[in-house]
């Protein structure tokens, strides 16, 4: 662990020491934009949808921010005046193939995250299609829904709700949420966008995160704070049960706790969170007599260090995943994991470039099941042909070793058109 945290750590000097200049660019999504009237380099950061300090603290205040948009008021109510919406689609073109520790193609194509496909080109038309509705509820609550759009997949993706007291030292939430996807991070209002899956600066996820509350699917009920304009808490009780399976068949609310610290504050004029979580979480089944059960124990940590440098704009994200523990109950194993991600944007006005490392360690005490290490090299572009129309092109390579030996070296590179409306 030593040597990852150090190979990290050298990581980051040597991104941000590189960077000299690059211009801010920035898109955000028009339900909040109209809502506010605020412009989008206000709440998003390079691109969408990371988040500045003050789009970060529009999330934590619970979307109830009113700028130039009128109000309906009346006793007991204050709603905007019109409904805040927004659709989002992404489409992907990817192309790659998968060799053997001998060099001969095994497969071609196939996305990242999804395994090598029998086409050497694949499209993923859409990759991604929801609309996105929400904000200010009352003068103390707000909401965020996410609905997919997706023939065959339509359904609720993710909702969210919180009501806030406002105090003088900050801010204090109870909030309930659920989501397919985008772990406890989404469900609280986390402050950080190093650990929100929505917000990641690549393309792939990584490999440490996967199966962690902070990028899948979790429902939960719980408080979170920040005060002092510095401390983010949250200490909440999840289940790893979100997004459609939420429906109508119920959630299960065996809840499993869930903590979460973060410093937020400036460095040098920079903005940086720095934080951790834990989390210990029980599978599903937990009312069926005999039926295998699995618990989970995580611990993490998180930093992110972003803002403008001269004409620059530089963003440095890393989770690292210090142990995530998970034993099947009936029979003992255990699968261990542990791994980090650390990656930088920099924006050249329109324009930026990214370089990333996803490194990952699995070992499991079941027979048969051997250490798997997994090494992540990203670099890639995009390009902002308007505030909410975005080209970005990636390349990964991606080698996995099984017992110290390579097995396998899978290579792809992906296009994908995204666009807010």
């Amino acid at each position: 662990m030593k040597k990852m945290l150090f190979s990290a750590v050298a990581f980051a000097v040597v991104a941000v020491s590189a960077v000299a200049v690059a211009p801010t660019t920035s898109e955000a999504v028009p339900a909040f934009a109209r809502q506010t009237g605020a412009a989008c380099l206000n709440c998003h950061f390079q691109a969408i949808p990371r988040l500045t300090a003050f789009g970060r603290n529009f999330r934590m205040n619970a979307f109830r921010d009113m700028g130039e948009q009128a109000l309906i008021e009346d006793e007991h109510l204050s709603l905007p005046a019109v409904f805040n919406a927004a659709f989002l689609m992404k489409a992907r073109f990817a192309h790659g193939s998968t060799k053997n520790a001998a060099g001969v193609v095994t497969a071609k194509g196939g996305p990242i995250g999804t395994g090598p496909a029998s086409s050497a080109v694949a499209l993923q038309f859409p990759d991604e299609a929801a609309l996105l509705f929400g904000g200010r509820l009352g003068e103390h609550t707000g909401i965020f829904n996410e609905w997919s759009v997706i023939e065959g997949a339509t359904g609720l993706l993710g909702a969210k709700l919180a009501y806030v007291f406002d105090l003088d030292a900050g801010i204090v939430a109870l909030a309930f949420g659920t989501t397919d996807a985008l772990g406890a991070p989404s469900v609280f209002n986390d402050p950080s966008n190093a650990v929100s899956r929505n917000v990641r600066g690549i393309q792939t996820r990584a490999q440490s995160l996967r199966s962690t509350v902070m990028h899948t699917g979790v429902s939960g009920l719980g408080v979170y704070g920040h005060l002092a304009d510095s401390v983010y808490f949250a200490v909440a009780g999840i289940t790893p049960v979100g997004g459609t399976a939420a429906g109508n068949a119920g959630i299960d609310m065996t809840l499993s706790p869930y903590l979460r610290a973060a410093y937020t504050g400036e460095l040098g004029g920079l903005d940086v969170v720095a934080g951790g979580w834990f989390a210990s979480v029980d599978a599903a089944n937990h009312k069926q007599t005999g039926a295998p059960k699995n618990n989970r124990k995580e611990f993490g940590l998180d930093f992110q260090i972003q803002g403008d440098m001269g004409d620059a704009s530089i963003g440095f994200y890393m989770p690292v995943v210090l142990k995530a523990e998970t034993t099947t109950t009936l029979t003992g194993l255990k699968t261990k994991v542990t791994g980090f991600n650390p990656y930088v944007n920099i924006a050249f006005g329109q324009a930026g470039v990214r370089l990333g490392y996803d490194y990952a360690k699995t070992s499991g005490t079941a027979v048969g099941v051997n250490d798997v290490k997994y090494n992540n090299f990203i670099a890639g572009v995009w390009y902002d042909v308007a505030q909410n129309l975005t080209l970005d092109l990636e390349y990964n390579a991606i080698k996995f070793k099984t017992a110290g030996v390579t097995s396998s070296k899978l290579n792809s590179t992906t296009l994908q058109v995204e666009y807010v409306y």
